[in-house]
């Protein structure tokens, strides 16, 4: 079953910005997300995306990272997101069990994560989760 397109939110879609350092991982995410009506702003790592991020004029409802990225994890940039925008929702993606990254702070009042692999209907229903909080 197909994610519906999503509502618009305050009269506009909404936007994700993806940060994943694999290209391939990456655009197949981006792809379920755009099949389930999602704008995605992809990024190939977390300078990439806070570079993204701190752009003025751009508007973005949620982040979706990948944890273990170079140069800058995931937990890093965002971190770094939510002080730079706070209340923005973060999900973080991971090929980890659930016990290696408990207690790392991936889970919590606006942020939550799902595990590699998932099916578009999992990341689109997880994406509405955090955006409806």
């Amino acid at each position: 079953m197909m994610e519906a397109r999503p509502r618009e939110r305050a009269g506009r879609d909404v936007t994700i910005l993806l940060a994943e350092d694999s290209d391939v991982v990456r655009e197949v995410i981006a792809r379920m997300l755009e099949n389930s009506g999602f704008n995605v702003i992809q990024a190939s790592c977390g300078e990439d995306a806070l570079s993204i991020s701190r752009a003025a004029s751009l508007s973005i409802d949620l982040l979706l990272t990948d944890i273990v990225m170079p140069n800058m994890s995931g937990l890093e940039l965002a971190g770094l997101i939510s002080h730079e925008r706070p209340g923005v929702p973060i999900i973080f993606m991971t090929g980890y069990s659930e016990e290696a990254i408990d207690g790392k702070g991936i889970s919590g009042e606006n942020r939550d994560w799902i595990p590699k692999p998932f099916t578009q209907e999992e990341i689109a229903g997880k994406a509405w989760k955090m955006l409806s909080r």
